[in-house]
């Protein structure tokens, strides 16, 4: 059985290249990633809905790794939409605190324009480019704090979303706060490997910058990559939450089927 965890990493990564119709599938997933480069939001809450299908066999399936037919257009639409509101509204704050940061900070700038503009310039013409400075710097650090907590929260809180089925889900702390705690180590370990292999990601695309003939393959190498993430990143978040999942959860999902 091929199960997404680190002790069976092997299995996690070739899981994509072991189907009939792998190299359609990836680049179909491949493809609308670039599309987005065209067509803002829509075709990435497609991939969304996509790779929300393989984490839903994980958690209610049979918990093994396999990438579904790209048939489902519309379910994986509307499942990537619930994902994509419940990103956009626990992210509000840090989009809200940035905003102000620059906010001041590039107001700043207007005013010293003024100032030096006016025939006797005050000491604000100072003032006003550190003041503007140091808010940005409070806000950004802010920013990165408020930022870590909620990436530490935020995957229990999606898989719970894609159990349920439901976007309201992710806001019941109080049904998927005890999974994330039982299982912090397995979330901790899924979100270390997630920002490893985007350290990998950027370091790729980095010795790419060093050529100006390998620039033009960044647009082309940064789709199959990004979907591949998602492929080997998103299991690990369901299988942490399966294996946290309370029996309870098994029971009701068992009647309502016999409902």
């Amino acid at each position: 059985m091929e199960t997404p965890s680190l002790a069976n990493f092997t299995n996690l990564l070739i899981y994509p290249f072991k189907d009939q119709h792998a190299g359609k599938k990836i680049l179909i997933g491949s493809l609308i990633i670039f599309a987005s480069v065209i067509i803002p939001v829509l075709p990435l809450l497609v991939v969304m809905g996509y790779i929300m299908q393989i984490a839903r066999r994980i958690i209610d399936g049979d918990g093994q790794l396999g990438m579904p037919e790209w048939s489902q257009w519309g379910e994986y639409l509307k499942d990537g939409f619930k994902w994509f509101v419940g990103l956009l509204i626990y992210s509000l704050p840090l989009i809200i605190i940035f905003s102000a940061g620059y906010f001041v900070y590039f107001l700043s700038f207007i005013g010293i324009a003024a100032f030096e503009e006016s025939a006797n310039p005050s000491a604000w013409s100072i003032i006003l480019p550190f003041f503007g400075m140091g808010v940005l710097f409070i806000t950004i650090f802010i920013g990165i704090l408020l930022s870590l907590v909620e990436f530490a929260f935020l995957p229990a809180s999606l898989m719970h979303v894609v159990h349920t089925g439901k976007l309201s889900s992710v806001f019941k702390i109080s049904e998927w706060w005890p999974v994330m705690k039982k299982n912090f180590l397995g979330f901790l370990v899924a979100i270390i490997f997630l920002f490893g292999f985007y350290y990998f990601m950027m370091m790729a695309f980095s010795a790419l910058y060093m050529s100006i003939i390998l620039c033009f393959v960044i647009p082309l190498a940064m789709a199959p990559l990004t979907f591949l993430m998602g492929l080997w990143t998103i299991p690990l978040f369901a299988q942490a939450y399966k294996d946290a999942k309370p029996e309870e959860i098994h029971v009701n999902q068992s009647q309502e089927l016999i409902e």
